[in-house]
């Protein structure tokens, strides 16, 4: 029984799918198939089904499901006894995060890290909140910050993000100084796409709308310059603006909308020392009071 026969089961069951898993792991979707060709024949039983809708498990593959997940873990465990557990953090550490986050704090907490640990060889990897959870669970990356919560990974709470309306300076909304997103209902609504737009449909929903979506939009830097030419209007959290903002205007919501962001980690992970030493500088600095500064237009 090899070690990525162990990885491509796991991800599977986690990811839903051999595409999906194949994409978190970096492989291609036939080595996914060959792996789990040969688990399926070593161990005589069939682990799984596959079907439209998916990969379901059977009780074989339920049952093995969790001492795989602890041999992939107990490799981690090796691996970061190999590269000297409990010292200094060193070698490369493969980080993913989003461009809502990236605006703000991303620069802040990298500049941190190559300070205090100057043997970490850092390398970044962009995505959705989702495929930042599929890449951790596939071993695609050792540390994401991701929504909460999360199922399958472990987590540690960062920091809370509150959502902002963006209107059009010129806007007839643009005087309050909050508005129910009910009141954006009617509006060209230009839709952030990624993590964000399943917050933003949420929002939606608890008053029993939906938004009236003109654009999808995945540059947050052309969102907002879309939204101060007067194409629509949106909703960001405070994380996604950048430091200077063309000529819009923020407005919070009320009731407000909050993101809960968290630290990452493939579960036997947590402890490693540099997950260790991530999470005490992004938890340091999400205590600081900068961020939550709102940025100033520039006129």
């Amino acid at each position: 029984m090899k070690l990525s026969q162990c990885a491509a089961f796991v991800a599977i069951a986690d990811t839903g799918s051999f595409t999906n898993a194949a994409r978190a792991l970096g492989i291609s979707q036939s080595a996914v198939s060959h792996a789990i060709a040969g688990l399926e024949t070593e161990l005589g039983v069939t682990l799984m089904v596959r079907d439209r809708s998916g990969v379901e498990l059977t009780d074989a593959g339920r049952r093995a499901l969790e001492p795989a997940r602890a041999t992939v873990a107990q490799s981690e465990r090796v691996r970061q006894a190999v590269h000297g557990e409990g010292g200094e953090p060193e070698g490369t550490v493969r980080i993913g995060t989003s461009q809502s986050f990236a605006a703000r704090l991303l620069p802040a907490l990298l500049s941190e890290l190559h300070t205090r640990y100057p043997l970490l060889d850092i390398e970044l990897r962009e995505g959705s909140d989702a495929q930042i959870a599929q890449w951790l669970r596939g071993h695609g990356i050792d540390i994401g910050i991701v929504s909460l919560p999360k199922r399958g990974l472990a987590t540690v709470p960062l920091l809370q993000d509150e959502m902002f309306t963006v209107l059009p300076l010129d806007h007839s909304l643009a005087s309050h100084t909050e508005l129910g997103i009910g009141e954006l209902g009617g509006e060209p609504f230009l839709m952030p796409v990624g993590g964000i737009e399943a917050m933003v449909r949420a929002a939606f929903r608890t008053v029993g709308l939906e938004p009236s979506i003109s654009h999808h939009v995945r540059d947050i830097n052309a969102l907002l310059a879309m939204v101060a030419a007067g194409l629509g209007t949106t909703v960001l959290p405070r994380l996604a603006l950048p430091a200077a903002l063309p000529e819009v205007r923020l407005v919070p919501l009320s009731p407000p909308v909050v993101r809960h962001l968290g630290i990452g980690t493939r579960l036997g992970s947590e402890d490693s020392p540099v997950a260790a030493a991530f999470i005490d500088v992004a938890r340091s600095l999400a205590l600081r009071n900068d961020w939550r500064r709102l940025p100033v237009a520039v006129r």
